[in-house]
């Protein structure tokens, strides 16, 4: 049933009061099964056990049918703890797995009494009931499930932002980041914007375009903003995401966050992300709440008053991909300056090796990046210029650390190769340490694929240690982890 299309039908099943509960709170993603009917449905209502009767509901994503192990390994810690998991199915062969969207609890709960009727007769199911469209049990809980939508989150819609509101986004963007972050200003805001306008980032690493959007209330009024920076590989970094004050506390920023998964997933997204300081309690129960769980726990990284939360949510599981290995010879290498490569030489081999270590990048991109690193003086005063640090092989780039300085004295570096010489690795890698203290940074850090085992190895016998793990980034199948030294 894997990838199964709901249809108008709904199930009404049988739940525990803490598990209704984790669902609720949106640290529950999958509702194991033992059985499920062979019909499809598109929802599903949840009777808690001990006569408090119908108190919610859930939109159905993937239904998954596999053996137990396998089962685990998808949707694990998303559903219970292992030893529930093994507990629950007991001596079953296989499992099912629904995938839980748009959880809503009912102000208050319908009991079997108030369902009793003339012409509807709940019997509480042992395990579930399947709800036929147009019946009348089916037609009450709709109706409920619709009523409480209307009274507990408002409507909200997403549009492209209109140049008049530009002045309003960069002055909330700015009042609403600054106090968090060293080194804002309003060119934070503006460089949003003009990637927005341009359509792709000529630049970046993995960003290939911005959305900068307005957010509007029922009555079409624009009640904030919103930032969406998609990346390469189905990626979607949320935020900043700020309302005007008038509008907090009262719903609209679940009723966003709901769009915005909406409107992501429509775009054929699979995974959003974004970053919090660890000390902003309502921003992180809100990010819970939605169903975001923490990939990383970054120290000190972009201030130095606090640390910054990596929050992700995978809303397309990988099912299994495989990243095939890449191809790596044995080549001694020397650190170079990026003028020692010929140009057009050094620029194809940064594409050949981007491409094996993370995901193919235009010539466009590639050229920017190598452009920066021979003359960083050809960008404008209040962009940070990308630096490489290579290593040399005959005529050849055989590896590459591109270093991107980030607000707060962070240095984000991105490594790639298409040699195995460890010792060579090694020296790249000191090199770019050596870089980055030349750049004023206090921390650097490596986003890098978990499978490649040697280069992480090589980061710890230099004094990095891992932040977090990201579950597939910017590949399918493909998670990274965050390696960091402070300088």
């Amino acid at each position: 049933m894997q990838g199964l299309a709901p249809s108008s039908s709904s199930l009404l099943l049988s739940i525990r009061q803490e598990h209704a509960l984790r669902i609720f709170e949106g640290a529950k993603q999958y509702e194991l099964r033992k059985v499920l009917p062979g019909e499809r449905f598109k929802r599903v209502y949840l009777y808690e056990t001990g006569g408090s009767g119908v108190i919610g509901c859930f939109d159905v994503g993937r239904i998954i049918k596999k053996p137990l192990s396998e089962l685990w390994e998808e949707v694990g810690p998303a559903a219970t703890t292992e030893e529930r998991f093994f507990s629950y199915f007991g001596k079953s062969k296989e499992g099912y797995a629904i995938e839980i969207r748009n959880p809503l609890r009912f102000k208050t709960p319908i009991s079997a009494r108030q369902l009793n009727g003339d012409f509807t007769r709940l019997v509480p199911p042992q395990s579930f009931l399947v709800l036929e469209h147009g019946q009348p049990l089916s037609t009450i809980l709709e109706t409920e499930r619709s009523l409480t939508l209307q009274t507990s989150l408002p409507q909200v819609t997403l549009q492209e932002i209109a140049q008049e509101q530009h002045e309003a986004y960069r002055k909330l963007v700015y009042r609403h980041i600054s106090p968090h972050y060293e080194d804002i200003d309003n060119s934070f805001a503006e460089a949003n914007l003009q990637i927005h306008k341009r359509g792709f980032d000529p630049a970046g690493f993995f960003t290939t375009r911005k959305e900068v959007l307005s957010i509007y209330n029922a009555r079409k009024r624009c009640i904030g903003f919103t930032t969406l920076t998609f990346k390469s590989g189905g990626c979607v970094k949320t935020g900043p995401t700020i309302l005007f004050k008038a509008f907090r506390g009262r719903g609209f920023g679940a009723a966003t966050r709901r769009a915005i998964e909406e409107r992501v997933r429509n775009d054929s997204c699979r995974k959003i992300y974004c970053t919090c300081p660890n000390n902003n309690e309502t921003t992180m129960r809100y990010l819970f709440a939605s169903g975001m769980r923490i990939e990383a726990h970054l120290e000190k990284h972009y201030a130095i008053g606090h640390d910054e939360l990596v929050f992700g949510k995978l809303l397309v599981e990988d099912k299994g991909r495989k990243i095939p290995a890449p191809s790596l010879k044995r080549k001694q290498g020397n650190i170079v300056l990026p003028s020692a490569v010929k140009k057009k030489q050094l620029i194809g081999d940064f594409i050949r090796m981007f491409r094996d270590t993370w995901s193919p990048i235009s010539k466009g991109v590639a050229r920017a990046i190598v452009e920066q690193s021979l003359d960083p003086a050809t960008l404008p005063h209040d962009k940070k210029p990308k630096r490489l640090v290579c290593l040399k092989s005959g005529v050849n780039c055989v590896g590459a650390i591109a270093l991107l300085p980030k607000r707060g004295g962070a240095v984000k570096g991105v490594l790639f190769r298409s040699t195995s010489h460890r010792p060579s690795v090694r020296k790249l890698l000191q090199s770019a340490l050596d870089k980055a203290t030349e750049l004023n940074g206090r921390k650097l850090y490596f986003l890098h694929p978990v499978l490649d085992s040697s280069a992480i190895l090589l980061m710890r016998k230099l004094g990095f240690r891992a932040e977090g793990l990201l579950r597939a980034p910017y590949r399918p199948g493909q998670d990274v982890i965050v390696m960091s030294k402070f300088l």
